[in-house]
């Protein structure tokens, strides 16, 4: 069921929304180009529309839910934020309702017959016995994706609005026949060739340049031996990871911290789940299959009567927070194996029976001692932390010196050396270096910071005390690498001469490539019959192959530097493509895809003139901090 209503979100929300419109709204920007709404809660406005806190969150725990599918059912709230879900949904209903305005401004309306039609017409929502619209699978798939009929009808509704918008700006694109059979025979045109690869052996044993060369290699390739910027730097961390060790806690607090956290010690009870649902018109139809139910009739029997397979009875299982509230207390007032009266939702008429039920269970005290006694730590530190910034930036501010502060407050200090701009702290793991890098190279020499915080709470002060600048090396300091980078370019350009030389024996005597290899000790391989883009290359061969291929005239050869080695190709064969019997048709949708986003991301353009849109950061940042701090 769940698949059905993501197969039908596909045909109408994203065939529209999310393929053509959310692409080109990323355009746009939701940081730069849109105000803040103040003291607004909605999480944005589009024209006369708002978009809530709820329908945000709604539509991001759906996007979620359908990233377990691919990911698993570990994938979480945080690791979507991290992927850019949270923005791509953000972008996706801003894209949807902008979509809707510009409708609504040119009256379009969308009746309810229509909206009706295109529900039915989905496959999904049908009877794959009967091939007919079945109201249970619609509403079981709106149930287990987290659509309300209402907002499922109104997304309909909306997008077939907007359908008539795109629909206007894209619908007459067309792509000219000869275009699409160039570009088939581009694609299409396959090629084979010979090749090998030069030995190396023979540039093993290169004599060491004299110095005059290798100081002129030296300042010619001055970038590869200079030695980057550094800097010398005291700094001073405070964190509430380094107080830890040194915060005590009573008996007291860890029972009254575990009493306060119970809740996360708890496993809630689970049952799993079967119902027989009926319309809401079905009401006697309902209490009629109960009583057969309680005369003994089998379950599923009865179900498969009211057009139910397997898959619509089986719900799974669940903790009482995790089921539809209107079931909550039908299901869990259940015993084991027990079936419920026939119990009304917004979705029809449900009988519900529970299989089996796990118990619930809490863990002891003794149990997650350890558990309780770290957070109750972390907690104590983090609240000491703020008092100890608070007499660390005064220390500082009054001028002491960061290394007598830090000692006032037990901060940990660093005398760095050798800073580089963006690697680290000279070799000392401290939590959230990368910022504190960037920090340093803020600053002038002699300059010290105010007190900073990282990302993950870390205080932290620190003085520039020496800039280093950066300098080529003298040469003496770095003869040896010079004379290892000398030897390696050196080898790499007597052996494209010799390539290049065997290469123009080929094409100026018709020398015979494979005799040309094994004068050089190389052996002669095939590349296959391969398209522009490697497709059909034998195994192992370097699509730099390929692409040396298609810069030939049949017959000739080239000398091609792949990685360390350099090889000889020739062109042995060209197969043309055949356009009278290739399928144009999917260059042709190609193209007229290409188009259409065109068309489309400049009317986007036109409509972020013509309509307001406003982005509440703030409320979004609220409604997912957790995830989106980390």
């Amino acid at each position: 069921m769940l698949a059905g209503i993501r197969k039908f979100s596909k045909s109408i929300f994203a065939k529209i929304i999310f393929g053509l419109i959310a692409l080109s709204f990323v355009g746009w920007g939701l940081n730069a180009s849109m105000l803040d709404l103040g003291t607004s809660r909605q999480v944005a406005e589009i024209g006369n529309q708002s978009i809530t806190p709820v329908e945000l969150d709604r539509a991001f725990q759906r996007s979620v839910q359908n990233m377990r599918n691919v990911f698993g059912p570990n994938f979480n709230q945080q690791q979507a934020v991290q992927m850019g879900l949270l923005n791509n949904t953000v972008q996706s209903l801003v894209s949807q309702k902008i979509m809707r305005e510009d409708a609504r401004d040119k009256g379009i309306g969308i009746s309810d017959e229509k909206v009706r039609d295109a529900i039915f017409a989905s496959d999904n929502f049908k009877d794959p016995a009967t091939n007919q619209f079945s109201r249970d699978r619609f509403m079981q798939s709106l149930y287990a994706a987290g659509y309300t009929e209402q907002e499922f009808i109104d997304g309909v509704r909306g997008d077939l609005m907007s359908q008539q918008i795109v629909g206007s700006l894209t619908g007459t694109a067309a792509v000219p026949e000869i275009m699409a059979q160039q570009i088939v025979s581009y694609r299409n045109e396959q090629r084979s060739g010979s090749f090998f690869t030069l030995n190396r052996a023979e540039f093993d044993d290169i004599a060491t340049a004299d110095d005059a060369t290798l100081r002129k290699y030296h300042e010619d390739n001055a970038q590869q031996f200079t030695a980057p910027e550094t800097r010398d730097v005291t700094l001073a961390t405070l964190s509430s990871a380094d107080l830890i060790s040194t915060i005590n806690v009573t008996d007291a607090e860890i029972l009254e911290s575990y009493n306060q956290r119970i809740a996360e010690f708890q496993t809630p009870e689970k049952r799993t789940v079967q119902q027989i649902l009926f319309a809401p018109n079905e009401e006697q139809t309902a209490k009629d299959a109960y009583k057969r139910l309680q005369e003994g009739a089998d379950f599923m029997d009865v179900a498969k009567e009211a057009d139910m397979d397997s898959s619509m009875v089986n719900l799974g299982e669940f903790t009482a927070n995790d089921i539809l509230p209107d079931l909550r207390d039908a299901t869990f007032d259940l015993p084991e194996g027990g079936v419920s009266e026939p119990v009304e939702t917004a979705l029809g008429w449900h009988i519900l029976r529970v299989p089996s039920i796990t118990a619930g269970k809490t863990q002891s005290l003794d149990d997650v001692r350890d558990t309780v006694v770290d957070g109750l730590k972390q907690f104590k530190a983090e609240d000491a932390i703020y008092d100890l910034a608070v007499t660390f930036d005064e220390e500082l501010g009054a001028g002491t010196p960061i290394k007598d502060a830090a000692r006032e407050v037990g901060a940990k200090t660093y005398d760095l050396s050798g800073v580089v701009r963006g690697e680290g702290l000279a070799g000392q793991t401290i939590d959230g270096s990368d910022e504190i890098n960037a920090k340093i190279f803020e600053l002038e020499g002699g300059e010290e910071s105010l007190l900073e915080e990282t990302a993950n709470g870390v205080r932290y002060v620190l003085r520039v005390n020496e800039i280093t600048p950066s300098a080529l090396r003298p040469f003496e300091d770095v003869r040896d690498e010079v004379v290892t980078a000398w030897t390696t370019d050196e080898r790499q350009r007597l052996m494209l001469a010799k390539a290049e030389e065997l290469a123009n024996d080929i094409n100026n005597t018709g020398a015979d490539i494979a005799t040309t290899a094994a004068n050089d000790g190389a052996q002669v391989k095939q590349s296959g019959l391969t398209k522009r883009d490697g497709n059909g290359l034998n195994d192992g061969v370097s699509p730099f192959v390929a692409a040396a291929l298609f810069s030939l005239e049949d017959g000739k050869a080239k000398a091609l530097q792949t990685s360390e080695n350099v090889v000889i190709v020739k062109l042995d064969d060209i197969k043309a493509a055949n356009t009278d019997t290739a399928d144009a048709a999917p260059v042709t949708d190609e193209l007229k895809q290409a188009i259409n986003q065109d068309i489309l991301a400049q009317y986007l353009d036109y409509l972020n003139e013509e309509i307001s849109v406003s982005i509440n950061n703030s409320v979004i940042n609220e409604l997912y901090a957790p995830a989106a701090a980390n």
